[in-house]
């Protein structure tokens, strides 16, 4: 009796075992996953390539050091919807036409309001996976501004999850410090101080 105990309790670790190492296997696929999708746009866009992975290790970093400060407290499970919804904060810009996102002159206020649709197309995108919801929040307001004269819902204030807030500063942190048919990156220097000339107006201080 005492024997078939024992392997029972036995076989059960090791379902149990195998489980943790099933569950895991699929987490880490789910995550290969959403980087692959993440990538995607960068074939369309060819003016954002490896934009997407910075944004996403800048946005960890920015969580990881808020940590660090202790001015907030952001668990593994925030970081890890974090590094998702960065990955994939662009994925909407599929829905843009390329005569849009590659072009040279100056956009019209029409090519404005087509690549301002970019967020919730994303949204649209996404919005059957279900293990998404907590990214979700971050693909659709990271474009808005701390004024409320961000898009596309103009929220305001801590209205604007805090995901979406730190993709903010990690998306303008890149797109300062690199180059762009029309212009120049900035140094890091630079781009650091136009983001804290910005506090308040366009970032969450």
């Amino acid at each position: 009796a005492l024997a078939s105990d024992a392997a029972m309790a036995i076989r059960n670790a090791q379902l149990f075992m195998d489980l943790r190492k099933e569950s895991q296997k699929n987490h880490d696929l789910f995550i290969r996953t959403m980087v692959v999708l993440g990538s995607t746009i960068e074939a369309k866009d060819k003016y954002t390539h490896w934009h997407t992975q910075r944004v996403t290790d800048i946005s960890v970093l920015i969580a990881r050091q808020m940590n660090a400060n202790g001015s907030t407290q952001l668990s593994e499970k925030f970081i890890e919807d974090l590094y998702v919804s960065s990955m994939l904060h662009d994925i909407g810009k599929i829905g843009v036409p390329e005569s849009v996102l590659n072009k040279i002159e100056t956009l019209t206020a029409d090519d404005y309001r087509i690549l301002q649709q970019h967020p919730l197309f994303g949204v649209e995108i996404l919005a059957p996976l279900s293990e998404l919801q907590e990214s979700l929040s971050g693909v659709r307001y990271h474009h808005e501004r701390y004024d409320g004269k961000g898009y596309p819902d103009k929220l305001n204030g801590d209205r604007i999850p805090l995901i979406a807030a730190i993709i903010s500063v990690a998306d303008a942190f890149d797109a300062i410090t690199t180059d762009r048919p029309y212009r120049k990156g900035r140094t890091l220097a630079e781009a650091v101080q136009e983001i804290k000339k910005n506090i308040g107006t366009q970032f969450h201080p």
